[in-house]
């Protein structure tokens, strides 16, 4: 088995450009524990359509939930 039939396009994702202030604005406020950004009583989650657009990937062919 190769490792693009295993992990798909993972790969790429090194090819992708970071904004370095972000992601460490990004990292102060992540909560490890619950998976989630938490900005005092809120708490967020990125959407399967943010982490898309994030990740230049079509998850909707992949991802089906009924």
């Amino acid at each position: 088995m190769h490792f693009r039939d295993k992990f798909g396009n993972v790969a790429q994702l090194l090819f992708v450009e970071s904004d370095d202030a972000l992601l460490k604005a990004m990292v102060h406020f992540w909560d490890p524990t619950y998976r989630c950004f938490t900005f005092n009583e809120v708490d967020m989650v990125p959407t399967i359509e943010e982490y898309s657009t994030l990740l230049h990937c079509d998850f909707r062919d992949l991802l089906r939930i009924y």
